[in-house]
């Protein structure tokens, strides 16, 4: 199993959150608090057809997508060191973490519209794995692309 290694060298490597997915997550959140928030003072007024509870239920899915936004926004997604990319999923990342060295990666593909990345270890393009990069920030995919492109470039000399 893959896991990540001590770096003599921490500052040198180049960090990218799920901050695009947390803004979904927190969008909806505040939607649903703001149902709660409707439902509950509905029940507060009186309204016979209202009971206190209807409204938990907007209360905890809120708190949980609130969560899982802050902590989109903090951890990492695709981690660029100087062993290699690290690629961390959403769920159990300490246990389902995905390091692939550089010396595997034998050339780096972007869609036009930097959507998906796809990471070849082979010269057919037969092996290799493909990311989503929708969780990325749109203003953070240019700097990605840029430092996987410059890294290989740097691979081949």
């Amino acid at each position: 199993m893959a896991a990540p290694k001590k770096i003599a060298k921490p500052h040198k490597e180049l960090r990218f959150t799920r901050a695009g997915q947390a803004q979904g997550f927190i969008v909806i959140a505040a939607v649903s608090f703001a149902f709660f928030l409707l439902i509950g003072l509905t029940w507060f007024m009186g309204h016979p057809t209202f009971t206190w509870w209807m409204a938990l239920p907007f209360l905890i899915l809120s708190a949980l997508l609130a969560k899982i936004s802050a902590y989109c926004a903090r951890h990492a997604y695709i981690i660029l060191t100087p062993l290699g990319v690290e690629i961390f999923p959403l769920i159990r990342p300490r246990k389902h973490l995905n390091l692939i060295y550089w010396a595997q990666i034998i050339d780096a593909v972007f869609d036009d519209e930097l959507t998906t990345l796809k990471l070849h270890f082979n010269e057919d393009q037969s092996a290799g794995i493909v990311l989503s990069l929708r969780a990325i920030p749109t203003k953070k995919l240019p700097l990605l692309k840029r430092a996987l492109e410059s890294r290989l470039a740097e691979k081949e000399r």
